[in-house]
């Protein structure tokens, strides 16, 4: 197929390919160079590179890319049709070498490892200070006067959000990595060694997160994914609602449950979405309003209440395990957010049960309790397989269950 000419892209050929890195079939593409006469020196995108300015005259040659590939400027841009197969394997060399920004970083400070020590005590007990998230309560408009407190909890979250963003961030080079040399087969003889470097600070980076976040929480989670849907009865407590008591309570159900359900905080750091359910439902009305925040935080705590005494039941099975492959953050420009296709539940339940992790395939085996399991494998979808290793028992260890594992099956059905 002819390229198309008459679409240029101008690439910094000498800056993306270093010597060390395998060309393939790319090899043997005749690049168009310019070099001073005397053919010695740096081969340049350009005549007008200012490193040529000096040169008496100035040559136009064709040359093999793999010949030319240890002598390319590296300041130079070369007008590439858009169908070059250089420009794809570009791309793909671009996704491996990028892995080299996350290695041989400086180790933490002292203050920071306590910082950080500290915010997992606070996280212990939940993500705001104990007693003071009681939304509705009669001192709610009342001066705590625990700023340091709230600080020290704000810290907290900060801390736990950025090892998460971080670690989903790595994750998604490694992952990005592996499809490009699954693409180019030739490239892993070099892509190898900084995968497997990559893989032991991404695994350092899984355990700082995991730290901050509870497992008991994320059972606690699971559970309330199993609870009946809670049937409306007439409390005393919703007369102020008037007609719209019953939309207002499975309303507050469905805010609550949903949020509850994926998220890494404890059940009571909830309660604030009920709270505001009812009042958006009572609008700018006082009457009654008193008696029915105080009829939902009872009814909140009930629901609390089931979803722990699920937790705690006791199971035949346990504790399972699950393979699953998480997927990559989606590539965004510059000033565009990052979106997480993983829910705060989803990445903090691969980051604390993770037992095993496929490289290569990007795979993990988790072994975690029944009902994270349960919505584990209620969520896959063709973006993120979920699947039970061995359901009927093996004694083969997690990490050759894993490797024998065909994600890809699940995708293509």
């Amino acid at each position: 197929m002819p390229s198309t000419l008459g679409e240029l892209r101008q690439v910094m050929l000498g800056s993306i390919f270093k010597p060390e890195v395998p060309l393939g079939p790319t090899r043997d593409i005749l690049i168009t160079c310019h070099a001073s006469a005397t053919g010695k020196g740096k081969l340049h995108g350009s005549p007008e590179c200012r490193i040529l300015r000096s040169a008496s005259s100035v040559n136009q040659i064709d040359t093999p890319f793999g010949e030319a590939i240890e002598r390319l400027c590296a300041n130079c841009r070369w007008p590439l049709p858009t169908d070059s197969p250089i420009l794809a394997l570009g791309a793909a060399v671009s996704d491996v070498d990028s892995l080299t920004i996350w290695l041989d970083r400086d180790p933490e400070d002292a203050e920071d490892v306590e910082a950080e020590h500290d915010a997992a005590i606070a996280l212990s007990t939940g993500d705001y200070p104990p007693h003071t998230n009681d939304v509705g309560a009669e001192d709610e408009d009342d001066e705590t006067g625990h700023d340091e407190e709230w600080e020290r909890y704000d810290r907290a979250r900060n801390f736990r959000s950025g090892r998460h963003s971080h670690w989903r961030r790595l994750h998604s080079y490694l992952t990005r990595s592996n499809e490009a040399v699954a693409d180019y087969p030739f490239l892993a003889p070099w892509a190898d060694g900084l995968q497997s470097r990559l893989t032991a600070v991404l695994d350092a980076e899984r355990r700082a997160f995991a730290a901050l976040v509870q497992p008991a929480h994320l059972l606690e989670a699971a559970a309330v994914r199993v609870l009946p849907t809670p049937q409306f009865s007439g409390d005393p407590g919703f007369a102020g609602l008037g007609a719209e008591a019953e939309k207002t309570f499975r309303r507050a159900w469905y805010e609550w449950s949903h949020r509850a359900t994926w998220s890494w905080q404890r059940l009571e750091d909830q309660d604030f979405s009920v709270y505001t359910v009812v009042s958006d439902a009572f609008g700018r009305r006082r009457k009654g309003k008193p008696e029915a925040h105080a009829a939902f935080r009872q009814l909140t705590a009930d629901w609390i209440r089931q979803a722990r005494e699920e937790a705690d039941r006791p199971a035949t099975a346990p504790w399972q395990l699950v393979a699953v492959k998480a997927p990559a953050l989606p590539r965004t420009r510059h000033s565009e957010p990052e979106r997480d296709p993983l829910t705060p539940w989803e990445a903090s339940v691969i980051a604390t049960y993770q037992v095993a992790f496929n490289r290569k395939a990007g795979t993990a085996a988790l072994l975690v309790p029944r009902l994270v399991a349960e919505q584990l494998l209620a969520c896959a979808s063709h973006d993120m397989p979920v699947q039970r290793l061995a359901p009927d028992g093996s004694a083969l260890p997690a990490e050759a269950l894993l490797e024998q594992w065909d994600h890809e099956s699940l995708t293509r059905t």
